[in-house]
């Protein structure tokens, strides 16, 4: 077979669709452009524009995100993509989340003889706390390349911790794929005679999050079970710099495996684009930095006590308010190096929000989003 490049183009749009589409519930567009510079086994550097885009309708409850993006380049690396993914709580305290996906992709701008890949996955979260939680996935591609059809399966098992700040996860996947063109082209095979290739993946990645900036790195182990007894390492960076209220700047670099499910070849990989936020009105950049969480501690007799940490400066005066205080402000008190409020509460549904410094009230972060009737934000909170 001649060697074609294979386009390598799902790195901004995949950084971007990853979060589950619960992360935030205003409404949200992003535009994003920028530009890549990629190298493949066997060719030279090629640089190549990014646009990417991302929307987020408004929910107190699912949540729901749809993207695409394009890549052009000079050469076949000029691509397109879509993807749509829906994420809906359920169970106890929302503890259960089921979050299901779909994206379509072109490999080519020019000729549709290069053809394309569909894929999709089903994914189950158990989540035990706002700090630490499971899930179990699988998932399913077809990919026409160059006239030669194959399908992917993959399964994959994950767990993550969160301690403030810090976010770690780790993944154990095993994928079984027919697309020879691309391990061939990935150097994952030699020998394109076998029908199916057994790939098993670790995954490890920690990510600093620190308002709306965030720097992330992850490790990739692959290795092969059956068809190919390759093995590979990858190690990729990516951040965000909030540079205002709605712009940041985006970048990541490292080698990307070859992703048979979405139809991706191997590739070493920077970028650098910028991401503008349109919608409400986001958070200043300043108060973002601060982190603020919410959990529910049930009560033996029934109903639950809300406590709301805000990881800041002792300088601060911070306070807290809700409906279940009548929006009356409770003040937070200093637990090493977070402030805490604690208020028992019956089963229901109600409204937090956290105020700094006499600034405007915005929801504990990892709470569903919803407006007040003064402009601002508040987080919904559920008591069983």
């Amino acid at each position: 077979m001649t060697p074609r490049r294979l386009a390598a183009w799902g790195l901004v749009l995949l950084a971007l669709a990853a979060p589950a589409a619960g992360a935030q519930r205003l409404p949200e567009l992003r535009i994003e452009g920028g530009i890549a510079a990629i190298t493949q086994r066997g060719f030279s550097l090629e640089n190549a524009a990014l646009l990417a885009v991302l929307w987020r309708p408004e929910s107190e409850k699912w949540g729901f995100v749809t993207s695409a993006n394009l890549t052009y380049a000079q050469d076949s690396l000029a691509a397109a993509q879509g993807v749509a993914a829906i994420d809906v709580p359920w169970g106890p305290s929302d503890c259960f989340r089921t979050e299901a996906g779909l994206a379509g992709a072109s490999f080519s701008l020019r000729s549709a003889g290069r053809g394309g890949n569909g894929n999709g996955f089903v994914r189950q979260h158990v989540v035990a706390s706002s700090n630490y939680g499971v899930w179990v996935g699988i998932g399913t591609g077809n990919t026409d390349r160059d006239g030669v059809f194959s399908r992917t399966l993959t399964g994959d098992l994950g767990l993550w911790q969160r301690w403030g700040p810090l976010y770690v996860s780790a993944v154990a996947a095993r994928m079984q794929s027919a697309d020879w063109p691309l391990l061939l082209a990935s150097g994952v095979t030699r020998d394109p005679d076998d029908d199916v290739f057994d790939l098993r993946d670790a995954q490890l990645t920690a990510q600093l999050r620190l308002g709306p900036h965030d720097l992330a790195l992850t490790y990739t182990a692959r290795d092969g079970v059956a068809g190919t007894d390759a093995a590979f390492q990858a190690l990729m960076w990516s951040g965000t710099l909030q540079i205002a209220d709605r712009v940041a700047l985006v970048g990541a670099a490292g080698r990307q495996l070859a992703d048979p499910l979405r139809g991706l070849p191997q590739a070493n990989v920077i970028t650098g684009s910028v991401r503008v936020s349109l919608g409400p009105k986001p958070l200043p950049v300043l108060e973002r930095s601060l982190i603020a969480r919410a959990s529910i501690e049930p009560m033996s007799a029934g109903g639950g006590e809300l406590v709301v940490r805000v990881f800041a400066s002792d300088s601060l005066e911070i306070i807290i308010a809700g409906d279940f205080s009548d929006w009356r402000p409770i003040r937070m008190e200093r637990e090493q190096s977070t402030w805490v409020a604690r208020v028992r509460l019956p089963s229901g549904k109600y409204r937090v929000a956290v105020q700094v410094n006499g600034g405007e009230w915005r929801a504990p972060r990892n709470l569903a989003r919803v407006r007040d009737d003064f402009g601002g934000e508040a987080g919904l909170v559920v008591i069983p």
